[in-house]
């Protein structure tokens, strides 16, 4: 299909396509609403993934997940979509 993807199985034994860049930690997991998440069960850390029009999962951000005590504490990170900057830029140029 296009030479800067690459395929990975995920947990459930499907196959995505992700950007040649992308590293599978210990945990691929899809869920609905072309969503991933590439789990480091070594950081707690989550990489979020969206398909995009391509079918292509690309990056979106991450998810921290750790405890202290009875406590779990969450942090999300998210990085803005470059076509989305490109749409501003044009929407604030007319």
């Amino acid at each position: 299909m296009n030479k800067d993807t690459q395929i990975v199985e995920t947990v459930a034994g499907t196959w995505l396509r992700f950007p040649n860049s992308f590293k599978k930690s210990h945990c691929l997991v899809e869920l609905p609403d072309q969503i991933s998440l590439n789990i480091n069960v070594k950081n707690g850390s989550v990489n979020v993934y969206k398909k995009d029009g391509n079918h292509v999962y690309q990056y979106i951000g991450d998810v921290f997940i750790s405890s202290t005590g009875n406590q779990l504490q969450c942090s999300a990170v998210s990085v803005q979509n470059p076509e989305e900057d490109r749409s501003l830029q044009q929407s604030d140029a007319s």
